[in-house]
């Protein structure tokens, strides 16, 4: 992304733009880096939510001195923790039978039988 002329020196440019980036409410939730060099931003880091990049990437942009922002941030997903090992959902074997069976259903989502406790 092309802007304008490098009016700032990059010392300063740096400074406004670690500034707007604390401001844009996704510093905390993010490691994101911050160089420049001739009024190139380069940021780099992780984020922890996708939608994180749009509001950073609008901030710095609009920050004068600014001529071109080079995204080279990444999303981090981390993986949902894993649901309880043991469940189970009880199928009755038929409309009128009160008993009822134990199904595990597993992480594939297919069905394993258990024992019927009587």
């Amino acid at each position: 992304m092309q802007f304008g002329k490098n009016q700032v020196s990059d010392r300063d440019l740096l400074k406004t733009v670690n500034q707007r980036l604390s401001r844009t409410g996704t510093a905390s939730q993010s490691k994101v880096n911050v160089s420049v060099q001739q009024g190139n931003v380069t940021l780099t880091g992780t984020l922890q939510h996708a939608i994180q990049r749009i509001p950073i990437l609008k901030a710095i942009t609009r920050v004068p001195g600014v001529r071109r922002v080079i995204d080279q941030m990444q999303h981090i997903v981390k993986k949902a923790p894993r649901p309880e090992a043991n469940r189970y959902v009880r199928i009755p074997d038929s409309p009128s039978d009160p008993q009822s069976s134990e199904v595990s259903v597993a992480e594939d989502i297919s069905l394993e039988e258990q024992p019927r406790s009587e």
